[in-house]
């Protein structure tokens, strides 16, 4: 009798384990709110002009691609894969008091992986996010240097913050900051300057779930 007990309970732990085990895909997209971020350099001369670097404001960019949650009861574990269009600006203040403006923008594929609690359908997430540059341009500077913003290489970040669960519907709101040490990447003109940026921003995202 206790060995039929037991076994009926294992059977029910079993069961109810199996169906809390669920693994979800679907669509992602939303914005984005980026900025670079410098330690303030004054008095750069490039043998003719005298200048200041500092950071600007940040710029909106969007992001579209992949999500999926593999979910035990109140923990899941979420990978995703997106195409992200972002970037930032720097301000050039010449000598004379005149102000230029470096705009660097960039297309990059995400591969966030996040864990989190699932509590009814608000979300608290945290994880890691590696991110891989496709393409940057600052073609609509005006700036008389080439910045160069990332090497041809895996910069890596994390990711935080919450979202909510509406039927097949998602709504996050996170921050994402960079672990990456990019000072390697500065133009070579400024390589003796302590000039180390760091892209962060606030992403809000809309998915959708097929399963």
């Amino acid at each position: 009798m206790k060995k039929l007990i037991f076994i009926a309970i294992a059977s029910f732990f079993l069961v109810q384990t199996s169906n809390a085990q669920l693994f979800n895909y679907g669509l992602k997209g939303g914005i984005g709110f980026s900025s670079l971020s410098i330690n303030d350099i004054t008095g750069i001369s490039d043998g003719s002009d005298v200048y200041d670097l500092v950071t600007g404001d940040g710029v909106m960019g969007y992001h579209l691609g992949l999500q999926t949650r593999i979910k035990i009861a109140m923990i899941y574990v979420q990978p995703e894969l997106y195409w992200n269009m972002g970037g930032g600006t720097i301000e050039q203040i010449m000598d004379n008091g005149a102000t230029e403006i470096l705009e660097v923008k960039f297309n990059r594929m995400d591969l966030p992986l996040l864990a989190g609690v699932k509590l009814g359908p608000l979300r608290l997430n945290l994880g890691v996010v590696g991110s891989y540059v496709i393409s940057e341009t600052n073609e609509e500077s005006t700036a008389d240097f080439d910045y160069e913003l990332y090497v041809d290489a895996m910069n890596w970040g994390w990711q935080g913050g919450i979202g909510l669960d509406l039927s097949k519907l998602s709504l996050d709101v996170r921050y994402e900051g960079s672990l990456s040490d990019l000072s390697d990447s500065v133009p070579e003109s400024l390589s003796g300057y302590n000039m180390d940026p760091r892209p962060s921003q606030w992403i809000i995202s809309l998915g959708y779930w097929f399963k």
